[in-house]
């Protein structure tokens, strides 16, 4: 499954996996945010996805369990970062909210960050090609290419 995405004046976007944090990301204290589900579900069909999480709130099985994707556990943001560059990082968009996504979020091909109830970490926001106030506003992009497009373009 590969999704491509054209931007006007840009290399076109190929991208195979998309790569979530949890905890402020998909989750608000543990709990899933409304909308995730149906967006994640959709997503499915169009990117192969993975959870990337050091389980704060103890409640990820749960949640990838609602969601029908994996996850690992990861607990730096190093970890992370190895994570992307091992599915290849051109090929990933990644979404996070927190200093330890930073490094994920500069080195895929496109890097999300949410500023969600729990808030946007600086270094996250600097790292990120792409700001938005929630996950549904993320997820929304990525199931509208043409939005996207508009988004990211020159």
């Amino acid at each position: 499954m590969t999704m491509v995405v054209g931007i006007p004046g840009r290399k076109p976007l190929e991208l195979d996996y998309l790569v979530l944090d949890v905890n402020g990301t998909l989750t608000l204290r543990g709990a899933l945010l409304d909308g995730v589900g149906e967006r994640i579900g959709t997503l499915g069909a169009r990117l192969e996805i993975r959870a990337l999480t050091a389980d704060t709130f103890g409640t990820v099985d749960t949640i990838t369990a609602e969601l029908g994707i994996a996850a690992q556990l990861v607990g730096t943001g190093d970890e992370k970062a190895s994570h992307v560059t091992e599915l290849g990082a051109e090929r990933c968009v990644a979404i996070g909210n927190g200093t330890n996504d930073a490094p994920m979020l500069a080195l895929a091909a496109l890097g999300i960050v949410v500023v969600g109830p729990e808030g946007a970490a600086g270094s996250a926001l600097r790292a990120a090609d792409l700001v938005c106030v929630s996950i549904v506003d993320a997820l929304d992009l990525l199931l509208d290419d043409r939005a996207l497009a508009a988004t990211l373009r020159p």
